[in-house]
């Protein structure tokens, strides 16, 4: 019996000691705070799998869980792991709690089960339950006190080999979780481990992967001579500067990425106004400015594009970016051809490349046939696409894949993506259609400059991650990738450049120039079946049709105020159109719709403006000293050009006056007065009105207006019958002294022939 018992002890024993070694594990895994203090597990418990759960406020890289405690991941070293790798994860743990803490820890927990899918990887980062196990070895320990309001740097390593991946090409999770003394969890941050096993579990299929860079800002030219909306290109052109650093990114991995050049030529047009003297703001006459010296960082920017860049691959957008959506819905496809025309003069102009329908192949822009669009966001609707072909002779277009996805199969079974398509336009042709990953533009979109370190990191190994994911996906199946960031990306030089280092150092990806697969586009390459634009469908955030509206009434002043300038210079009206240009340009989408309306409404009171500087100043009122008689009217231009203008008279159809034949066109220079007769006739006698009005040599009317009141009265004719009569007496009065002199005359002769004779 007491043999028994003892046993019966032992066998209790070793039960709870299981018991107590299992709860362990669990309370390394659950963010929750045990009731019993416990130690942390070491190597013992390290194969132990538990559920882990993140709190609602953790994230991929950033945990605060309630308790006040950030956690942080800003760097995995290496980003990939092989088989004999050691991982070294790297962070920060902040203590906002008001509190100090005392034998602070932070563990790496990770998985031997991969993901499946992406949409489990999206999963994991927005704190979803996953299996994961502590990695082998010690957690790091706080080397003292962690104060409120202070952050420390923890490190932590572990073996690859140790835990449990799978021979294969995979994507692993990680996660850091920040442990109180007691054990609890404080806070946690998550990220992803792609795995690379080398030639042990065969080489994929590499991905071909395409980069767009964008260089596109918010436009800032008006309509006065080299003046600005704003200065914020001073500091984005110089160095640290947003445009500066993703030149400076762009040129340094040009070559090992074959990434395309994505240019807005307003953006060149704008950095060329500031290579000399320029002015900031103003008013609609163009006064109120600010003076600012010539640019040294706009014209060191525009050297280095030009030179960088030169036979590199490249395409340019329509000028100013416009917002393409809106413009085709509300029927302003010429304004399109008009700006593709603006946007190909001055990319030639200022990169010394031949851009748009007369390109050739050969050119950076690819060519007319393989012309790229790119609309802002990638999306687009049928009737989108089929005036980008007919209005811009594009032949391929890059649009979010989010807008044409795949469709499922019959069965419902994984169908591998890829990016490049084809679509059917309006007019008969088929277009190349190349679909950027909506996914990884997404984790792009979080880049920027003012990121703390692990949200830079963040998308850093998102983005590899999601590369890793796509072939991992259908490893065995040669698929393409466009990546196409934001249209005005904001990362830093450094993120930006970490970024396109990645897609040279993963072995799972292949650069291509984005052209190549614009070829295959071109091709009609047969893809996955996906579902098929809408014919008609509004852009996110698009511009208003209110506003839209609005912008026709600014480009009919426009084209108003142009028709009336005299042989005006090509610089001048090609300002003009720009200023038109800059008003529909994409970048007032959504929160910025207000710089828009600024930019519009400035403009519109400038074409006003200018409009009232030309105006007729004759007088009122007129009279006739008969029926008929010629009418002076002046027309005055106090603008510094020269117009041309005509001056109409407008009679009511039952007025009693009527205007002969006149020459009215007048051609008046700066500061000068110009003068039209009329000739007016009247058939009673009294007063009539009749309307003066200028109007442009297009047959549009100007602001300026007056009513004349013409005045007629017989005094005329009177006056002549007087002068007529006055004129017969004097004829009359005239003969009769003749007629007397030489009577007078006779009379002598003829007494001094008689004299004679006597």
């Amino acid at each position: 019996m007491p043999i028994v018992r003892t046993v019966v002890r032992s066998l209790i024993a070793g039960a709870l000691a299981v018991a107590v070694s299992s709860l362990a594990g669990l309370a390394l895994a659950v963010p929750v705070a045990l009731a019993t203090p416990v130690t942390p597990a070491g190597p013992a418990t390290a194969s132990a799998t538990v559920l882990a759960k993140a709190s609602q406020q953790s994230t991929r890289t950033i945990g605060a869980s309630a308790s006040g405690v950030a956690v942080s991941i800003d760097s995995v070293s290496p980003q990939y792991a092989s088989a004999n790798s050691t991982i070294t994860v790297k962070g920060t743990i902040t203590n906002h709690t008001g509190e100090p803490l005392y034998g602070v820890q932070v563990q790496l927990d990770t998985s031997s089960t991969y993901f499946n899918a992406r949409s489990q990887m999206s999963g994991f980062s927005s704190g979803e339950a996953y299996l994961l196990n502590p990695v082998s070895g010690n957690p790091w320990p706080a080397p003292s006190t962690l104060h409120s309001g202070a952050t420390m740097s923890w490190s932590a390593s572990f073996q690859a080999a140790d835990q449990g991946y799978q021979k294969a090409y995979e994507v692993y999770p990680v996660q850091a979780q920040a442990l109180s003394s007691e054990g609890a969890v404080l806070g946690n941050a998550r990220t992803f481990l792609p795995y690379w096993p080398g030639s042990e579990g065969g080489a994929p299929d590499k991905l071909s992967t395409a980069w767009v860079w964008p260089l596109i800002d918010t436009p800032q030219q008006g309509a006065c001579y080299q003046d600005l909306a704003t200065n914020e290109l001073a500091s984005s052109l110089a160095t640290g500067g947003r445009l500066n650093g993703l030149l400076t990114a762009g040129l340094e991995y040009a070559g090992r990425t074959s990434l395309t050049w994505a240019v807005d030529p307003a953006l060149l047009s704008d950095a060329s106004v500031m290579t000399q003297r320029y002015k900031v703001g103003g008013d609609a006459l163009c006064k109120e400015t600010v003076a600012m010296p010539a640019s040294g960082a706009a014209t060191t920017w525009l050297k280095d594009l030009k030179a960088g860049t030169a036979g590199e691959q490249m395409f340019v957008t329509p000028y100013a970016d416009p917002d393409v959506s809106a413009l085709v819905h509300a029927g302003l496809d010429s304004d399109l051809v008009q700006s593709y025309a603006l946007g190909d003069t001055w990319a030639q102009q200022l990169l010394g490349e031949p851009f748009g329908p007369g390109a050739t192949v050969a050119s950076p822009s690819g060519g007319a046939a393989n012309a790229i669009a790119w609309p802002d966001g990638g999306a687009a609707d049928s009737s989108v696409l089929t005036s980008l072909a007919r209005d811009g002779d594009v032949g391929t277009t890059v649009l979010n894949s989010n807008e044409m996805p795949a469709l499922r199969t019959a069965t419902g079974t994984y169908q591998p993506d890829d990016a490049v398509g084809s679509v059917t336009t309006g007019i008969g042709t088929t277009m190349g259609v190349l679909l950027a990953d909506s996914g990884i533009t997404s984790d792009l979109n979080a880049a920027s400059a003012q990121s703390s370190p692990g949200a830079k990191f963040a998308v850093e190994q998102d983005f590899l991650a999601e590369t890793a994911m796509i072939v991992a996906e259908a490893p065995n199946t040669a698929r393409s990738l466009v990546i196409a960031p934001p249209q005005r990306w904001d990362p830093s030089e450094g993120e930006a450049a970490a970024l396109l280092g990645l897609t040279t150092k993963a072995p799972w990806i292949q650069s291509v120039p984005l052209s190549t697969l614009a070829g295959k586009a071109d091709k009609h390459a047969a893809g996955p079946a996906r579902q098929s634009l809408p014919g008609s469908s509004r852009a996110p955030q698009e511009l208003s049709r209110n506003y839209m509206n609005e912008v026709q009434s600014v480009r009919a002043g426009a084209s108003l105020y142009k028709s009336m300038l005299y042989k005006p210079t090509t610089a001048a009206t090609t300002t003009l159109e720009d200023a038109v240009a800059v008003t529909e340009s994409s970048a007032w989408r959504g929160q910025a719709s207000s710089g828009g309306w600024l930019a519009m409404s400035t403009l519109a009171s400038y074409f006003g403006y200018r409009e009232d500087q030309v105006q007729i100043i004759t007088k009122n009122n007129v009279v006739l000293a008969g029926p008929s008689g010629d009418t002076p009217v002046s027309v005055s231009n106090g603008l510094d050009v020269a117009v041309q203008v005509e001056v109409r008279a407008l009679v009511s159809p039952d007025s009693r006056l009527s205007i002969g034949n006149y020459s009215s066109l007048l051609t008046i220079q700066p500061g000068q007065t110009g003068l039209v007769r009329l000739p007016v006739r009247s058939a009673a006698l009294g007063t009539t009105s009749l309307q003066l009005e200028l109007v442009a040599p297009n047959g549009s009317p100007l602001t300026s207006t007056q009513s004349l009141s013409v005045e007629s009265t017989r005094f005329g004719r009177t006056l002549l019958i007087v002068i007529a009569a006055a004129l017969g007496v004097l004829v009359l009065s005239s003969l009769a002294r003749w007629v007397r002199r030489k009577w007078h005359e006779g009379i002598s002769v003829a007494e001094g022939e008689s004299g004679e004779t006597g």
